[in-house]
């Protein structure tokens, strides 16, 4: 799965990946959760690249609240073409969501959960393939949310989880968003090009946000069994 993210690169770095033309003010984030507004990237209305903003948790047009959100943050590519909630989205409705990498928990006991930052060798801004929807409310108002896809994770990761996001490579960014590539990109990124190490358990709290959180820390000490 994908439940924290890292992105702090400026606006005029993910220009010169992305293309988009916007140039809006981005502070660098450190611990991006779900339910938060994030940056993701779309088919613009002549067709090229649009930098927006979306809810991080995926809002289906047919929901009757927008707390559905809460649970719809990653989506299994596996059966996104075949899930109500994520099927009209993949066949329209396409994004990238930049990011440099993410957080994810091993469980090293039953007591302990050791945080790790994961990221790719030589590409410090990446994209997870994402989908948005608009959902409108009873009063009228619009939002705009997103989900990041999944896959089975890397053989190098999945001690640490069995699921990781969908990177996609370069050469697929826009293949992905016009919609000419299917579920045969959505794969886990080859093991030498996967690279982490282990991060303070501060990344657990949402309100710890600083790059401090990306300096490598100590392996979490075990619980021992006295019988």
């Amino acid at each position: 799965m994908c439940g924290r993210f890292v992105l702090s690169s400026p606006v005029d770095e993910m220009q010169e990946i992305f293309g988009f033309p916007e140039m809006p003010n981005l502070a660098p984030r450190y611990n991006i959760a779900p339910t938060t507004d994030i940056a993701a990237i779309r088919r613009g209305e002549k067709g090229g690249p649009h930098l927006f903003t979306a809810r991080w948790g995926l809002i289906p047009s047919w929901a009757s609240a927008p707390d559905i959100s809460t649970h719809m943050f990653n989506a299994r590519s596996e059966t996104v073409r075949e899930k109500p909630a994520f099927r009209a989205a993949f066949e329209s409705r396409r994004c990238l969501i930049p990011a440099n990498g993410f957080y994810e928990w091993e469980k090293a006991d039953s007591r302990t959960r050791q945080p790790w930052f994961i990221h790719v060798r030589g590409r410090p801004l990446i994209a997870f393939a994402g989908l948005w929807e608009s959902w409108t409310s009873p009063e009228g108002e619009v939002i705009e949310s997103c989900t990041i896809l999944t896959v089975a994770a890397a053989m190098s990761i999945a001690f640490i989880h069995p699921r990781m996001p969908v990177i996609l490579q370069e050469e697929n960014y826009g293949r992905w968003l016009d919609g000419s590539a299917g579920e045969e990109i959505l794969t886990a990124l080859p093991d030498a090009e996967i690279t982490r190490h282990r991060v303070s358990q501060r990344v657990g709290n949402v309100h710890q946000d600083d790059a401090d959180l990306l300096a490598p820390a100590q392996a979490l000490p075990t619980q021992t069994s006295l019988f």
